[in-house]
């Protein structure tokens, strides 16, 4: 039962940090951190796949309610759920993942949770920013922020997933 909580908790924090302060500053036309998908990184190994896609969908929702940007959040959470699986399955430890045992750095170390991170985030990114453009026109405009964009928020969710486990 504490469990659920924490995570309804990352949930309410997470969104809230995303819409109400990332979306918010503005600090190029290439750079947007995006902090809401570690929520769908931190999801325990042992999660229904189908509650986690239902989980990323819910949470882009959100995000799209907030930014009124029709649903851009809502597919790419959706996505990064459903690559989910298939980057820890990719990345997984040769005696696999134990069950309780949480997805973090202190579990599973800085190298993985980097490679497991920036997957993600790079999927979520190009799907974000070629769906946005909806054009291959300007595609060095496009992965040049796709690039800084991923950089940052691998910067940002580093930091944050540190501070959410520096308060258990």
């Amino acid at each position: 039962m504490i469990d659920k909580l924490k995570y309804i908790l990352y949930f309410i924090v997470l969104l809230l940090v995303q819409t109400l302060i990332l979306d918010q500053i503005c600090v190029s036309v290439y750079v947007n951190a995006f902090v809401y998908i570690l929520f769908i990184m931190m999801l325990p190994i042992e999660t229904n796949k189908y509650l986690v896609l239902l989980l990323g969908l819910l949470m882009g929702l959100c995000v799209d309610l907030f930014g009124s940007t029709m649903g851009l959040h809502a597919s790419a959470g959706l996505l990064v759920a459903f690559v989910r699986t298939f980057a820890l399955d990719l990345y997984s430890p040769h005696d696999g993942y134990e069950s309780n045992k949480q997805l973090n750095v202190r579990n599973y170390g800085y190298y993985w949770f980097f490679r497991y991170a920036i997957t993600l985030i790079l999927i979520h990114h190009l799907w974000i920013f070629f769906l946005e453009s909806f054009s291959f026109a300007n595609i060095l405009f496009t992965l040049a922020k796709v690039g800084l964009s991923s950089l940052t928020s691998l910067a940002v969710i580093m930091l944050f997933h540190l501070l959410l486990m520096s308060r258990k």
